[in-house]
């Protein structure tokens, strides 16, 4: 999310570890491959014994990944329309672009209709990584907007 496509992660040999276990190494080798599973890591690499390479998913691909099988999905947030009306002009805005963006990606047509139903589609999948800030709150809409952003980005980095 902070527009950074790879990480390194420095985890140490271990060699300090009880019976030269490597016991966070290994707890990072097994996240990453959980993170890989779930879309959030696209590939990982060691980059020396001490330490692995990460690429990131890109938002786009984390926002249109199918849903894995395995334990149930939580339910994505209900949204009422009328929330995005109590949402600040220029997210709503942001919204709109990132809305019009995903609908040319697929080929949709554009009416105010399916603009609309679109931008409540996707408040409903970024409103989940927001979930933890208190409603109303200037953190949680310059968060929203932070992530409108990078998917916006993420559909003009692809076009």
């Amino acid at each position: 999310m902070a527009r950074s496509d790879e990480v390194l992660i420095i985890t140490g040999r271990g060699a300090g570890s009880v019976d030269g276990v490597p016991v966070v190494r290994e707890a990072i080798r097994k996240l990453l491959t959980a993170l890989r599973r779930k879309g959030v890591v696209e590939s990982v690499e060691e980059h020396t014994p001490g330490s692995f390479v990460a690429r990131l998913a890109s938002v786009r691909k984390l926002v249109e990944a199918p849903r894995r099988h395995g334990a149930p999905p939580a339910d994505p947030p209900v949204v009422d329309p009328a929330q995005l009306d109590g949402l600040a002009a220029s997210t709503r805005a942001g919204l709109r672009q990132l809305a019009e963006r995903a609908l040319d990606s697929l080929g949709a047509p554009r009416g105010e209709s399916y603009v609309r139903d679109e931008m409540v589609r996707q408040y409903a999948l970024l409103a989940g990584a927001v979930s933890g800030i208190r409603r109303g709150s200037t953190d949680r809409e310059l968060r929203l907007r932070d992530l409108i952003a990078a998917a916006i980005e993420a559909y003009d980095d692809e076009s």
